[in-house]
């Protein structure tokens, strides 16, 4: 009996064991393997390489273009709008100016027409006096 052990059973045990110890060494070796990839990916990810670096600096360099372009265009639009105040600021106090300096004397005003023209659009439609056609 003893004999049919050695020769049946302890090599099958054996070769079971050894499949199963060779079983496990792969799987841990896989889950390594993973363990590593997961860690370089981490670092990647935490730690951009070369390339990603000056991409993103491309694409900022971009970004940055446009938006300068953008406040170009923006600070050229508010240049426009002050010179439009000032001239409007201005024709006000050309007008004001010369009903002052015309008060005392004749009935109506003498106002200079492109003045009165500059601020037009300022002036409420109810203040408007029409005139007869």
């Amino acid at each position: 009996m003893l004999e049919l052990i050695f020769q049946y059973v302890l090599p099958g045990a054996i070769v079971s064991l050894l499949g199963g110890w060779f079983l496990l060494a792969g799987k841990r070796r896989d889950r390594v393997a993973a363990d590593a990839a997961a860690e370089a990916a981490r670092h990647e990810k935490q730690f951009p390489g070369w390339q990603d670096l000056v991409d993103e600096n491309r694409d900022l360099r971009v970004e940055m273009t446009s938006v300068r372009d953008e406040v170009l265009g923006l600070r050229d639009e508010l240049k426009e709008v002050r010179r439009a105040d000032t001239r409007k600021m201005q024709a006000v106090a050309r007008i004001l100016r010369a009903l002052f300096d015309q008060w005392p004397g004749r009935d109506a005003p003498n106002l200079d027409p492109a003045d009165i023209a500059e601020i037009e659009d300022t002036v409420p439609p109810a203040w408007v006096r029409r005139r007869a056609v």
